[in-house]
């Protein structure tokens, strides 16, 4: 009976502190994924972390600064309209570069093959009375949608937009 419990008060404190430990790590994980909400009068952006769990391409992940941020607004405010001159899947949804201001867009960080840093932008239509905050949590991604839904990399040292990609029209 003593060796029961013995083995009963080393077991619970055992027990007690895997489960803290989990509880953790858990924690840790849900909020590792939760973007940052910057919000000026030009823009409506979320932040991800660069332990996000998106899987973006490159040899590394960082997390996006303001100034960062601020340049590549910048860079979609004058150099948009040209990588969007042939305007791909934009005849029955709106014009991407005449409607920047109507779009909410997700920032994701990587370090390409090359070393650069790159911004992955993820662009999708603002609605009007929009109350989810889903899209501070996960990419919103969708099949077709035209230019409700689009996408372009930023190369950060270069300040420069490429790889324009606008969804598909169903």
């Amino acid at each position: 009976m003593t060796k029961s419990l013995n083995l009963s008060r080393l077991l619970i404190p055992i027990v007690l502190l895997v489960i803290s430990n989990y509880s953790s790590f858990a924690q840790d994980t849900i909020q590792s994924n939760v973007a940052e909400h910057f919000q000026t009068s030009e823009f409506d952006v979320a932040i991800f972390p660069e332990n996000s769990l998106e899987i973006l391409p490159g040899k590394g992940r960082f997390t996006p600064t303001h100034d960062e941020i601020k340049s590549a607004e910048k860079s979609l405010a004058t150099q948009l309209r040209e990588l969007n001159s042939e305007k791909l899947n934009q005849h029955d949804s709106p014009v991407i570069d005449k409607n920047l201001k109507k779009y909410k867009r997700q920032y994701f960080g990587f370090i390409d093959g090359k070393g650069n840093k790159v911004l992955f932008i993820n662009c999708f239509w603002r609605k009007e009375k929009e109350e989810s905050l889903l899209w501070l949590k996960e990419r919103i991604r969708v099949l077709d949608g035209g230019s409700y839904f689009w996408n372009v990399k930023f190369n950060v040292a270069k300040m420069q937009l490429f790889d324009l990609d606008v969804n598909g029209e169903a």
